[in-house]
């Protein structure tokens, strides 16, 4: 072989790849594997995740953003990255005596209401921004936030308001001097496909369970009575359960209730929907139906015996449950 043919096989044998190839800075052999960075947690049961969580705090709502699960409380908002055990507070342009009311999230928005002893409101965080609040929302106290076909409902100590776009303009919707709404409203319920509304206050003579068949404009009280422990509405099946009546059902949304052919005997303190499937907890734990609230039957999930849950709530494919001692996790299909 000549010295010029030489010098050319040499050359190519040196080479690796093919022609155009952009060199990827992969690992010498000796490097080990590609670190990939930590892996998201499977939770396959109810794990308690209490590291960093405020002592006492109770769950007002979850939701799921670039895999990170932000949790509303009466103690601020916190935030559990997909691969980290301990809950980190997360900064929000809520002062003085503002407290988160409400969570969840809007397309790629996370969305809260904020209440304190005269004022309050609507805020939003957009998926890259930061907490901003709403200028066009009603600058009260504001409980919770639901929508009902193509319009935003905005529950205030000052009365319900309307919105076809969360950015506003909002307009009341109750009548003035709507007694229900001069004191925080605990829940709203509005199903997209029913024309009737239903809603519960705090005080004594409002924290039993009310309706309007105006889509909000007057409300008067259902037929229910007492307390109300725990509220959902799916189709047209209402489930409700109340100090006075106990665990009630309705069919035909509301138009007539019935007690619960089989009632859960430690009680309801919160109901919630998944899908077609109805939820139940409380003192005795978690409980699920399939027959549209009918019956339920224990479903624990890897919670505790005798853990007393005080509210469920579902966000991305996490289901977290609110306790005494803290907030369960799992995953759901």
């Amino acid at each position: 072989m000549n010295r010029s043919l030489l010098l050319l096989v040499l050359a190519v044998s040196g080479c690796s790849g093919t022609a155009g190839e952009v060199d990827a800075g992969a690992p010498f052999p000796d490097a080990g594997p590609f670190d990939a960075g930590p892996q998201p947690l499977k939770y396959t049961q109810y794990t308690r995740r209490a590291d960093g969580w405020p002592a006492g705090a109770h769950v007002l709502g979850a939701a799921v953003l670039d895999n990170v699960l932000f949790v509303a409380s009466d103690q601020g908002v916190l935030s559990l990255a997909a691969t980290e055990t301990r809950w980190v507070e997360v900064t929000t342009p809520l002062t003085g005596d503002l407290k988160p009311t409400s969570l969840q999230r809007v397309d790629q928005s996370l969305v809260m209401t904020a209440a304190g002893a005269t004022t309050g409101g609507l805020y939003v965080k957009a998926f890259d921004g930061a907490w901003a609040a709403v200028a066009a929302a009603p600058a009260k106290p504001a409980w919770q936030l639901v929508k009902k076909s193509a319009t935003w409902l905005l529950a205030t100590t000052g009365g319900l308001y309307a919105a076809a776009d969360l950015q506003g303009p909002w307009t009341r919707r109750s009548a003035v001097g709507t007694t229900l709404f001069t004191q925080p409203t605990t829940r709203l319920v509005a199903a997209p496909a029913q024309q009737k509304l239903f809603a519960t206050g705090t005080t004594a003579a409002l924290n039993g369970l009310f309706e309007s068949a105006d889509l909000g404009i007057t409300w008067v009280a259902s037929t229910p009575r007492g307390q109300v422990d725990a509220l959902t509405a799916n189709g047209a099946i209402v489930l409700v359960s109340t100090a006075t009546d106990g665990q009630q059902r309705s069919d035909n949304y509301g138009n007539t209730f019935r007690p619960g052919t089989a009632p859960i005997t430690s009680g309801v303190l919160t109901y919630v929907a998944q899908g077609t499937r109805l939820w139940a907890g409380g003192n005795g734990g978690l409980h699920s139906s399939d027959d549209d609230g009918a019956t339920f039957t224990a479903n624990a999930g890897g919670l505790p015996s005798g853990t007393a849950v005080r509210a469920l709530f579902f966000a991305g494919s996490y289901a977290l449950v609110d306790t005494a001692d803290g907030p369960w996790l799992t995953q759901v299909e």
